[in-house]
């Protein structure tokens, strides 16, 4: 039961008072100013719901739940939603809208923009649309307008994790009005008006964003400051340079080196923060070598874990995980991963079986020719050769690195035009089941490459709606061994973000969250 419990807090971490949503940060809140931040912004894609970047985006838009800024993103409060409820059997989710709310451009917002958004952004999008996050709506059924101000979700079964998956924060709401205007498609148009605490002023490229105070925001409590201004600082090291240096007062990741000076400096503060995102090699399994399981499975034999982490240990904290996330309740515990082949740290037994299985698959004398993206920053500095040396020396498998900007890299990925990339790949859920229906299930809408196992998918479909502890647990570790044996991507490892920022930045709990989340500022201030 005890165990039944923890596992409950950690996916639905949910304000069961359904309040007005309103956040205070409480303290001597200063308004005015202006927040500097200090990561990669830069982007050629303007459509969230299609790749485009949430985190430089996501602070015009609100959301119909979100997690609280205030209390460390433990509980989920409503947003556009003022409040919900649910069916006794689970299958039906209420949401009353609040009235009111105006976008950018002066439009009301109505249940109609919510309708739109999820129809035609996610759930049913035209041909002319790429929905990257349907998947993660894979347990709903269908969703409904029933008044002005609110709408019903009915889900095909019942799902613990379902305002979870609301709250992440990419699933914004969009205007009907403007969808409508450019055919569902915003990937050229910078930038749709929202009705967030920010508003669009400008977009430099390669250089900054620049939003200002929505004077006219739903909560007018909110937002503290008048001007919020992103730098596109794409070198962690970079980044953290710029938080001691005062050039920028916060970054949500910096290199380890300057993470490890701002602890020792009064005028900062910095924090390490459990992510459920990881550093993966995607691989294209419709055509060439990596089409056959065998190479996969070598792969993943024949490159050491251990030696990719300690690679980018200047850079960035990666767990030993595999593909459940450390911190899970269904995560494979370390001291049995440490055992497992692939996953151990003497790996001279395991190069033999991949040698033996390139043989068998063929490929005895290795492989050549094969093409390596990496988005441009220090995974391509560090972590890309590391795994193209490793390939190499253990297995004899040559691949040709090649840069690009990480926005542009998802969308080759997405049309298969390459052979492994190396990226991140994250979810706002440790739950297996969010995240393989969304990324490793038949034709999933993040699959990468491409990836199908008939015997993956039924234990997928399977875990929908199960409750019962051990019987999950039973599932979670077939599935784990069938990607071991049959893997669709390399797993580096899951990561700690390490956020930095000035010690006079106050009213968004970056020093206490339950885990990392790139996303809005409105009860951010600064301290006098």
């Amino acid at each position: 039961m005890r165990f039944l419990l923890i596992l409950l807090a950690l996916i639905i971490p949910v304000n069961i008072f359904a309040d007005s949503g309103l956040m205070r940060p409480g303290g001597n809140i200063n308004r005015g100013g202006k927040i500097v931040t200090a990561f990669g912004v830069t982007t050629k894609n303007f459509d969230i719901y299609q790749g485009g970047s949430f985190p430089v985006m996501s602070h015009m838009y609100n959301s119909l739940v979100r997690y609280n800024l205030v209390d460390g993103l433990r509980t989920i409060i409503p947003d556009l939603a003022t409040s919900w409820n649910t069916s006794d059997d689970g299958l039906v989710y209420t949401f009353d809208l609040r009235k009111g709310v105006k976008f950018h451009d002066g439009v009301e917002f109505t249940a109609d923009d919510v309708i739109t958004t999820f129809d035609k952004k996610i759930m049913n999008p035209p041909g002319n649309i790429v929905s990257v996050y349907k998947s993660n709506f894979e347990m709903v059924d269908k969703i409904e307008k029933t008044g002005k101000y609110q709408i019903r979700f009915t889900l095909k079964y019942p799902t613990l994790f379902f305002l979870n998956v609301l709250a992440a924060p990419q699933h914004l709401i969009l205007p009907k009005h403007y969808l409508e205007k450019y055919n569902y498609d915003l990937k050229k148009q910078c930038c749709a008006p929202g009705t967030g605490a920010f508003k669009f002023v400008k977009y430099e490229t390669g250089e900054r964003w620049l939003y200002t105070k929505n004077e006219n925001y739903w909560d007018p409590e909110l937002p503290y400051v008048d001007e919020l201004e992103m730098l596109h600082v794409p070198a962690w090291s970079d980044r953290g340079t710029a938080i001691l240096t005062g050039r920028a007062n916060l970054s949500w990741n910096v290199s380890s080196e300057t993470w490890d000076e701002g602890k020792e400096k009064e005028d900062v503060e910095a924090a390490l923060i459990p992510n459920f995102g990881a550093y993966w090699v995607h691989y294209n399994v419709k055509k060439g070598p990596l089409s056959n399981k065998l190479v996969r499975r070598a792969i993943l034999l024949g490159v050491n874990q251990h030696n990719l982490i300690n690679a980018f240990s200047t850079q960035e904290r990666i767990n030993l995980t595999r593909w459940t996330p450390y911190g899970d309740p269904y995560a494979t515990p370390p001291s049995v991963l440490e055992k497992l082949p692939g996953y151990r740290k003497n790996d001279k037994n395991d190069i033999l079986e991949a040698k033996s299985l390139l043989k068998e698959a063929g490929y005895e004398n290795g492989i050549d020719g094969l093409t390596f993206l990496a988005a441009s920053g220090p995974q391509a500095e560090l972590l890309a050769p590391a795994f193209q040396e490793m390939l190499r020396r253990n297995l004899n498998i040559k691949v040709k690195i090649k840069l690009m900007e990480r926005a542009m890299m998802r969308g080759e990925v997405l049309k298969g035009n390459f052979d492994m990339a190396l990226d991140t790949q994250g979810h706002s859920i440790s739950d297996f089941l969010p995240r393989a229906t969304l990324w490793w299930k038949t034709e999933a809408s993040t699959n990468m490459g491409g990836y199908s196992n008939p015997e993956l998918d039924s234990i997928i479909d399977q875990m929908k709606g199960i409750t019962d502890v051990h019987l999950k647990h039973s599932l979670v570790r077939q599935a784990e061994s069938i990607l071991d044996e049959d893997p669709p991507w390399y797993l580096v490892g899951y990561t700690y973000h390490l956020p930095m920022w000035s010690s006079k930045v106050k009213g968004i709990n970056l020093a206490n969250r339950a885990s990392a989340e790139w996303g809005r500022f409105e009860t951010i201030y600064i301290e006098k």
